[in-house]
């Protein structure tokens, strides 16, 4: 299995799982505050958050869009020229 495809999955899934599992305890506790500010300021960190990884894509981000994955890294199985 190609390397680059096994992180991109391993990432997603870990991230997905920490979402999933914090997201709700995080923001059933401010909503159970009964504190709206409690809660208006969860969603601020979280917009913040996301910001944050717009700016980190801006910057690092690869130009992918109507792309092949071949066409942007070449896949490290691919035989070399020479060894043909």
């Amino acid at each position: 299995m190609e390397t680059r495809a096994l992180a991109i999955a391993f990432f997603y899934a870990v991230g997905t799982g920490v979402g999933e599992i914090t997201g709700p305890l995080l923001f059933g506790k401010l909503i159970g505050s009964g504190n709206e500010g409690n809660v208006a300021i969860g969603f601020l960190i979280a917009a913040a958050v996301m910001a944050v990884g717009g700016i980190v894509e801006i910057f690092y981000g690869v130009k992918a869009e109507q792309a092949k994955l071949e066409d942007i890294a070449m896949p490290l199985t691919t035989a070399d020229e020479s060894d043909a």
